[in-house]
């Protein structure tokens, strides 16, 4: 059980990495290394095809998750709701062009 957890933690660690340095595009690489690296060490552990699999998938999911929260992080500021009900840009998009027409 403290392996599953341990693998399902570094995972999650990998995704925020992921999510904080490489485009979405790194997850298509870094997902079946995840998978392949955990199926070995619970192979040498001795978990069987259903502990497995449950525990490859949550290492999976907390990886994506993980990616999900560090690009929310990273781009929370451009995210508005605001922008896209009434079309107009923000007051940080508006000051942006202000600096580029002046």
């Amino acid at each position: 059980m403290t392996i599953a957890l341990l693998l399902i933690f570094v995972s999650a660690l990998a995704g925020l990495a992921t999510g904080f340095t490489y485009r979405v595009w790194a997850l298509i690489l870094i997902s079946p290394l995840i998978a392949l690296l955990a199926a070995i060490i619970l192979h040498v552990y001795g978990f069987g095809i259903v502990a497995g699999v449950t525990t490859i998938t949550g290492c999976l999911v907390a990886s994506e998750l993980a990616y999900l929260a560090a690009t929310y992080l990273m781009h929370r500021r451009e995210i508005s709701l605001q922008d896209a009900i009434d079309g107009a840009p923000s007051e940080q998009r508006e000051q942006g062009i202000r600096r580029q027409h002046k």
